[in-house]
């Protein structure tokens, strides 16, 4: 059901053109129009994405994407868990994880720090101009924060983020991301976490990380681990209804199922960059993209399934999202099929 921003295809798709090959190499098996790849304002499966970038790992043979000097070999990543895994604590894992690749690269430097009650993982990249658009940045501070909630089960509520570049044009999908409060413009890239999180015993074993890594970027895009965001239960609730047809209990409603007041949550999704308004828009796309680009009834029927009083409504709110009306998106969706 998630769906990622096309800034991040773009940036994959130009990681591949970039070594020489193909847009037509790059898409093929991925399931990927033209009409993603495009669009303004486009949205992508989150399963396609990780096909895309499974593939350009194997492609290129870099784990980097091209974005370093030079090259990490498809098989690195794997090989630094199986050797990180066997700690007694999630804080020997990351610093194990650390002085794996201070061994095998020096394009991108890490190191965790704590404080008296935080600590903080932070990355620097050697050459940062080979990262058109920060996209490997964000991406491999994504992999630490996802890998890191894997290892214990839970995601890892983070505190900050600070991005060492300006607040760039895509920062409500790195709101998405890092669900926290954001810095830009900062000397370094880093997240900032409580400490306790360090102290926590890894719950996972080898014949877990063998599944992980099977299905690996997948868990690395979709956050693994027990989700304790409000977004995200926010909208566990409206996916998981039995009814046909998306039902939006009002504020207040939703407040009390979670047991606390609808003050309390609204400056909860604040903290998050988010509000209740966005995740009921969010949701409502994503479920529209699935079902038109499976060609899952009229759109009419989708309008309908989607709590839209008429189909009038709800072609603006696609078009305001994706730049294209339904049947626009469902003619050129079929069209590079």
């Amino acid at each position: 059901m998630a769906t990622v921003s096309v800034h991040y295809l773009r940036a994959i798709v130009h990681c591949n053109l970039r070594k020489g090959h193909s847009l037509n190499q790059i898409l093929q098996g991925s399931g990927i129009t033209t009409l993603e790849l495009y669009s303004d304002n486009g949205r992508v499966a989150g399963e396609k994405i990780t096909h895309i970038v499974k593939q350009s790992w194997i492609r290129l043979n870099d784990e980097f994407m091209g974005c370093t000097r030079t090259a990490c070999k498809h098989g690195v990543f794997e090989l630094m868990t199986k050797y990180a895994l066997n700690h007694e604590k999630l804080h020997g894992v990351l610093e194990q994880g650390i002085h794996f690749y201070q061994l095998f690269t020096d394009d991108i430097k890490m190191q965790l720090t704590t404080r008296s009650n935080y600590a903080e993982l932070s990355i620097a990249f050697d050459q940062p101009q080979l990262d058109i658009g920060n996209f490997f940045q964000e991406f491999w501070l994504m992999i630490w924060h996802r890998f890191a909630s894997w290892v214990i089960g839970r995601k890892i509520t983070l505190n900050q983020v600070f991005f060492p570049y300006p607040k760039p044009a895509h920062h409500q999908e790195l709101k998405n991301a890092f669900p926290c409060r954001h810095n830009f413009d900062q000397s370094t890239m880093k997240i900032s976490f409580n400490l306790h999180y360090l102290e926590l015993a890894p719950i996972r074993n080898q014949r877990d990380l063998q599944l992980f890594l099977k299905d690996s970027p997948a868990d690395l895009i979709t956050i693994p681990g027990e989700e304790i965001s409000y977004r995200a239960k926010i909208r566990t609730q409206l996916i998981m209804q039995p009814q046909d047809i998306l039902h939006c209990p009002d504020f207040e409603q939703l407040a009390k199922r979670f047991n606390i007041s609808s003050q309390t949550l609204r400056r909860k999704l604040k903290t998050e960059g988010t509000s209740y308004g966005l995740i009921k828009d969010e949701l409502r796309r994503d479920i529209a993209i699935e079902k038109l680009s499976a060609n899952a009834g009229s759109v009419d029927n989708i309008a309908r399934a989607l709590g839209f009083s008429e189909s009038r409504s709800f072609t603006r709110a696609f078009r305001k999202w994706t730049g294209y009306s339904p049947s626009e998106y469902r003619q050129q969706h079929q069209h590079n099929h």
